[in-house]
């Protein structure tokens, strides 16, 4: 193409949400790479940059950046603070027609573009709006092939999930064989109008056949990792005939980015959709680590006005009792949690031992239960019972089955995890740990996230406050249950976090299938004793009083 848009990396899909409809109208190339935007940059290529506050970690400032290495690109600038705003500034060159945002010469340069007629809308092929590899990445591993970069979209497709065609069109090559020889192994190559082919490729079954008409929509296959893929997921290409010999693409055999072009799917579903019959999140806290309940923490829980509490299994039947005594209408989960003590230790003898606690609470009413806790830290069992996602949802779902024999109408979840990159010694990346236990996750009743800041601005961040938004896109069917929450700066004023406390399950009150959010702490002498909303002597923190104070709390 001859035109292409760098937006910041952070928060990416956001940002090529906000740019969809000018990306479509003006058939423009979407990157968050600018080496990527430069490298491929030619004599009338315009990059349109959106200038963004730290958007550029590695460049710094980025007009700087580009004049020093790609002094001949000539630069569209676009100033937004954050997708919004872009997306107010796009839509006003939409409505103008006008693809720089003033009328100038360089617009000829695109008026009679090949282009410019009937730009493709492309339907999500799958039922999980998650890019795991995006067009164009990772150029020196695709170098081997004669490519530029990543030739497609990697798109989130548990094996066997439907994989739909993108638009009308025609079965034009169906490849089915069971050799795998074909690096894209079971594909799908269908032709649309005005030139536009896709490919559906890496797929578990072909459900269509050669000449074949199909819709939008229409289910044409099973997702797999068959040809060259570890994985299970759909790899996407977009083809336009004549696109490479006429100068409108980088990369042979006519391939084109595809994400102008796709129509992302909402990110949520209707409550009523979600196995919760409460139709609304729950305001929660977690009880004391060492599972005892006294009197101040049954008050302060009275006190905050919460609706649920998530306990330690070692917490005694008794205490339970007295819990719902002073409101039967509260909400318990359990969470179902050994140390390991760096000693390693199977499922079946994990299961052994919390058994016996399990069945307590189980007969005392609760039925949710999560089973561990962070599995993707050091402390927890990473690299010691389990060396990658993959094993510990191989071991969460034997210990799942055998709870099961005694709490067959228990709700199990896989865990929260610790958000954030890979920190040696300390920390195994949680993107990485979720792709890889994508069958524990599957498997479970409901999900865990953790949900932690140090400021305010990180509470919407989905490497801290908001991790339970990438939960939601991968797994657009589960319940999500915010497990853990809390802001973990010891200098923030209590009162301060008491109001992001409250402003946090105000958020989340109507967010469609989100339970319950489990603040940190009641009590401790231990773990969390920062965030806790009592002291040992009894102090009640400010937090108790914002969260009771919330304004979505019913009258």
């Amino acid at each position: 193409m001859k035109h292409i848009l760098l937006l910041p990396r952070t928060q990416y899909w956001q940002w090529v949400a906000a740019s969809q409809d000018y990306a479509l109208q003006f058939d423009v190339n979407l990157t968050s790479d600018p080496n990527t935007a430069g490298r491929h940059f030619y004599p009338g290529q315009t990059v349109t940059l959106v200038v963004a506050e730290n958007a550029y970690p590695l460049q710094g400032d980025i007009v700087a950046w580009f004049q020093q290495h790609y002094p001949q690109a000539e630069l569209d600038l676009i100033e937004a603070a954050e997708p919004e705003s872009l997306r107010v500034m796009l839509a006003e060159r939409v409505e103008n027609d006008d693809r720089f945002g003033a009328t100038s010469s360089r617009t000829q340069i695109f008026e009679a573009d090949w282009f410019d007629e009937a730009p493709i809308q492309l339907a999500w092929p799958t039922d999980y709006p998650v890019v795991t590899q995006p067009f164009g990445a990772n150029p020196d591993i695709y170098a081997y092939w004669g490519l530029p970069g990543h030739e497609g979209l990697d798109i989130r497709a548990p094996m066997g999930s439907n994989i739909y065609a993108c638009a009308d069109g025609e079965v034009y090559d169906v490849h089915d064989r069971i050799d795998d020889s074909h690096p894209y192994g079971r594909h799908v190559r269908i032709r649309h109008a005005n030139g536009y082919r896709t490919v559906y490729a890496h797929l578990e079954r072909v459900l269509v056949s050669k000449n074949q008409q199909v819709k939008m929509r229409d289910v044409i296959g099973k997702a797999d990792s068959t040809g060259n893929s570890t994985g299970s997921h759909l790899h996407l290409t977009l083809k336009r005939d004549g696109a490479t010999q006429g100068g409108y693409t980088h990369f042979p055999k006519d391939v084109l980015d595809p994400t102008p072009f796709l129509v992302f799917p909402g990110q949520e579903r209707n409550a009523a959709a979600y196995p919760w019959p409460l139709a609304r999140c729950l305001a929660g806290v977690n009880g004391r680590p060492d599972g005892s309940l006294p009197q101040l923490d049954v008050d302060v829980v009275a006190q905050s006005g919460v609706e649920a509490v998530k306990l330690s299994m070692h917490t005694s039947q008794a205490d339970i009792g007295r819990l719902k005594q002073g409101n039967p209408s509260l909400f318990l989960m359990t969470r179902l949690h050994l140390e390991f003590g760096g000693r390693a230790m199977t499922a079946s003898d994990w299961a052994a031992k919390v058994r016996s606690a399990a069945k307590r609470h189980y007969d005392s009413g609760v039925r949710y239960f999560e089973v561990q806790r962070a599995p993707n830290l050091y402390s927890e069992g990473c690299y010691l019972v389990w060396p990658s996602g993959a094993e510990f949802a191989r071991w969460w779902i034997d210990a799942v089955n055998m709870l099961k024999i005694d709490l067959p109408e228990a709700k199990f979840g896989f865990p929260g995890l610790s958000p954030g990159d890979q920190v040696e010694g300390q920390r195994m990346d949680a993107e990485a740990f979720l792709q890889g236990a994508d069958a524990g996750l599957l498997a479970a009743d409901w999900l865990g996230a953790h949900s932690y800041w140090s400021a305010e601005a990180d509470i919407d961040e989905e490497a801290a406050g908001a991790f339970y938004a990438s939960l939601r896109r991968a797994y657009p069917d589960k319940m999500i249950f915010i497990t853990e929450f809390g802001n973990v700066n010891a200098l923030t004023n209590p009162a301060v976090k008491g109001r992001e406390y409250a402003a946090f399950l105000d958020s989340l009150r109507q967010a469609p299938g989100i339970g319950a959010a489990f603040g940190q702490i009641l009590s401790s002498n231990g773990p969390y004793r920062e965030l806790a909303w009592r002291s040992e002597d009894g102090e009640i923190s400010d937090v108790v009083a914002a969260v009771a104070g919330r304004a979505s709390v019913p009258a």
